[in-house]
């Protein structure tokens, strides 16, 4: 089963049936965990993360071990802003079947799937502890594979540690922009859910031990997602050969590209959704007070800009597929591109000196410039020659700036840090 959803979830009332027919489901792979390898197509993905340290020996009730325990148990530890779980505690832990609700695209865009609880460890040596949990994806789920969740004491030392790993490959979408969706920017949504799941164990188990086995919401069902306020992790990846790069290996190429690239990518994003550019910016100048270095930056950084900038970023995705909407390479709409490109592009490496600055926002005008002109012509030739309906060419083109923006901002962060 899948089902999508823009701007609102499921209702309770409607998760009770959703969730009885999942149970019927079968997984949405073979059930051999020798075949899942890289030559075989199967992606794998490892994150792991110290908790913490406890007294030494096998896990105390009270100690950081059973705490997280308590905490895997109730599916707490997945981050509700990317991943919710609906569940009901009455069934056992093993063969436990489970909706996931994915979200996307700031939480407007939502999916139901289900996974199913395979296989559990609980295991006590003398030199170390284990206990954890594996989902088995089901029919109709996004992707297909397993994921371990375990966590391991040393009795020696006391340290306690977190590792997730997954054998994935893509599995069924409801729609084609769906797939395309996932192929571009799926990666780093998984990559910032096992971020964050890290976070949040640490955060719950060490600090509000008062939430540690409570349900964040229960009805019928119960529902995973205490809000928190949200150290470091490590991840590990590998792609199957063949397959696109994972979203590290993007990463990682990305704070290598170059310092110009970054100013050169927001004038082509301004070309293409004016606004796009600087609210991505002014997004990332928020979250980090001390990349303030200069008046500019210093204004796309106050805490109400972001917020208006990605408002008016959404209004334009509307306003672009208006009839009446002047073509992007008239007077005023192609002078507003050059100006929000040359201020993003400048705002990217600010704090540098004023030669490098003042380069940088010539670059970001520039590249806005050829991108309106380049992207204007490609739209007429699609719809005008090839006939493509022109709601089709402005969707396709609104992807390819959400690919664009999510490939920009691991260097953004680097500009701005």
């Amino acid at each position: 089963m899948i089902e999508w959803r823009w701007l609102s979830g499921w209702t309770e009332e409607e998760l009770v049936p959703r969730l009885q027919r999942a149970r019927g489901l079968d997984r949405n792979f073979p059930d051999r965990s020798d075949e899942m390898t890289l030559d075989a197509g199967w992606s794998q993905v490892r994150s792991e993360g110290v908790l913490g340290r406890e007294a030494q020996g096998p896990p105390r009730p009270d100690g950081l071990f059973e705490r997280a325990r308590q905490v895997l148990e109730t599916f707490d530890f997945s981050d509700p802003r990317i991943v919710r779980w609906h569940f009901t505690a009455e069934e056992p832990l093993r063969g436990r079947t489970v909706l996931l609700e994915l979200k996307s695209l700031g939480q407007k865009l939502r999916y139901l799937c289900a996974v199913r609880v395979g296989g559990t460890r609980l295991e006590h040596g003398e030199k170390c502890s284990i206990y954890g949990f594996s989902f088995e994806t089901l029919s109709g789920h996004i992707e297909a594979g397993r994921e371990w969740f375990l966590l391991k004491k040393d009795h020696e030392t006391g340290e306690v540690r977190f590792t997730i790993e997954a054998a994935w490959r893509p599995g069924q979408f409801p729609n084609w922009w769906s797939r395309l969706g996932f192929t571009m920017v799926g990666r780093r949504y998984q990559r910032a859910w096992h971020r964050l799941t890290h976070v949040r164990l640490r955060e719950l188990t060490r600090r509000r031990p008062d939430l540690v086995g409570q349900p964040a919401h229960s009805g019928q069902l119960e529902h995973s997602g205490h809000e928190l306020e949200l150290g470091p992790v490590q991840f590990f990846a590998q792609r199957a050969p063949g397959r696109r790069k994972t979203q590290v290996d993007e990463e990682v190429e990305a704070v290598t590209r170059g310092q110009w690239l970054t100013p050169l990518g927001l004038g082509v994003l301004a070309g293409m959704r004016s606004m796009s550019a600087p609210a991505l910016v002014s997004r990332r100048l928020s979250q980090d007070p001390g990349a303030k270095q200069d008046p500019l930056s210093d204004a796309l950084s106050k805490p109400w800009v972001p917020r208006v900038l990605g408002l008016l970023a959404l209004g334009e995705l509307v306003v672009d597929k208006l009839p009446k909407t002047p073509a992007r390479v008239k007077l005023v709409p192609l002078a507003g591109r050059v100006l929000t490109g040359v201020v993003a592009a400048a705002s990217s490496v600010a704090g540098q000196r004023r030669a490098v600055v003042a380069l940088a926002g010539v670059l970001g005008g520039a590249a806005a410039v050829a991108s309106a002109w380049a992207f204007y012509s490609l739209r007429t030739v699609a719809t005008k020659r090839l006939g493509v309906p022109n709601m089709a060419a402005a969707v396709t083109e609104d992807a390819l700036v959400a690919a664009l923006a999510s490939r920009l901002m691991p260097v953004v962060e680097a500009r701005a840090e």
